[in-house]
């Protein structure tokens, strides 16, 4: 099958790790959306942000690229308070400890685009229970990945995982690229 290349448009390794793994010729390109400046003066709520900003980032692509254009944005939700990157040891540990011993939600929305018209949008929820952690739990935690550009401050993909008791969602979901799903609803509405 001779597909046309994909444009991925997202820095993230986890999800070019995912791609990776199938039979499906892509590339990566940074998208160019600033989404921190926009998520500042939004009033959407979580989902359509999420959605906003997966479209946002494909479509700040359209006009380099006539291939089909893959944004991607995943929201950390927590009783309607969002939890972004951290950035720092401290705000890690902060969320951490807020996240700790609940269910908060992460909200994954996957945009396709081809010159400028969206294909295929959709958004894809998992709920993920954490442990009870201690103090050291997490600060041995963040120490150990440093999970300072990841959502929810934790990397499911590296040790993150072991901070939860209950999930509901694919692995490739909670990574932030259901991509084998996402591939077959796209093959079923070309």
């Amino acid at each position: 099958m001779n597909q046309p290349e994909l444009i991925l448009a997202s820095s993230s390794d986890i999800r070019k790790k995912i791609i990776s793994k199938y039979d499906f010729p892509y590339i990566i390109a940074n998208h160019k959306f600033d989404e921190e400046s926009f998520k500042l003066t939004t009033n959407l709520n979580p989902k359509d942000l999420s959605l906003h900003l997966a479209r946002q980032k494909a479509l700040s692509l359209s006009d380099d690229y006539d291939n089909l254009i893959l944004g991607c944005d995943q929201i950390c939700l927590m009783n309607n308070e969002i939890f972004s990157k951290p950035l720092t040891k401290e705000k890690a540990i902060q969320n951490l400890t807020k996240l700790a011993g609940k269910t908060h939600e992460l909200i994954g929305s996957y945009v396709f685009i081809k010159q400028g018209e969206t294909i295929l949008s959709e958004t894809v929820i998992s709920k993920m229970t954490m442990k009870n952690l201690t103090e050291k739990d997490i600060m041995d935690y963040v120490m150990l990945d440093k999970p300072l550009q990841s959502c929810g401050s934790y990397m499911f993909e590296e040790n993150g995982y072991t901070l939860f008791s209950e999930i509901t969602g694919s692995l490739e979901a909670i990574n932030g690229l259901p991509f084998g799903y996402l591939i077959d609803k796209l093959k079923n509405n070309v």
